[in-house]
């Protein structure tokens, strides 16, 4: 199973605990609301870059990071999300024929994976051709592309390409994701920090 992950730049927390000497344990409490906070926005920025370069459904790139994301903590400030998955068939993508007999010419099956390159024709040998999978529920997949092995009718296998994690971790989605974390980590953090000092300040005038 492939995986990959995504670690916010921290450079910014350094920086403060640095600059913030003796409030430490307040600097601790900001970056953990930060990281908190930036996790779920990375998380939704990457179901909008990753569908704008590959033709793959947010919802299922977002839900690749199930089970990969590591909070942090008030004694633990790490912080990380994982992608995970397998290579995908082609029925996560955009494919004609939609249907078995929908193509007028025998294995010419075309498929979109990478929108910049638009549709490409599967060129499998022997070629690849359109089938239902069985599935009864209209909520499961009920065509896919399928090829045989050989020029006997069995065995079939299911092409497969990238997976999600290959996707996040092209080299410019990557930097998208990247600088958009970090982004949003730095910003984050000045304002968790400013509300604590505020918060502080106005404790102190209180005399609190």
């Amino acid at each position: 199973m492939a995986n990959r992950e995504i670690f916010v730049d921290t450079r910014q927390v350094n920086r403060l605990t640095i600059e913030l000497r003796g409030f430490e344990a307040r600097v601790g409490v900001a970056t953990y609301h930060a990281l908190q906070r930036t996790i779920d926005q990375t998380i939704t920025q990457v179901g909008r870059i990753v569908p704008r370069a590959y033709a793959i459904k947010a919802k299922e790139v977002k839900e690749s990071f199930a089970g990969g994301i590591k909070r942090p903590t008030s004694s633990n400030l790490t912080a990380s999300i994982t992608s995970k998955g397998h290579t995908l068939s082609l029925a996560h993508f955009p494919f004609t024929p939609r249907a078995p007999g929908g193509s007028r010419r025998r294995g010419k099956v075309a498929v979109t994976i990478k929108k910049s390159g638009g549709k490409k024709v599967v060129n499998t040998n022997p070629l690849p051709f359109v089938a239902t999978t069985g599935a009864r529920s209209a909520d499961l997949t009920q065509f896919n592309v399928f090829r045989r092995e050989g020029r006997a009718r069995f065995p079939i296998t299911v092409p497969r390409t990238l997976s999600i994690p290959q996707m996040i971790t092209n080299e410019n989605v990557g930097e998208q994701i990247q600088e958009f974390a970090t982004e949003k980590l730095n910003a984050r953090l000045e304002h968790e920090i400013t509300r604590a000092m505020t918060s502080m300040s106005d404790s102190i005038r209180r005399g609190n």
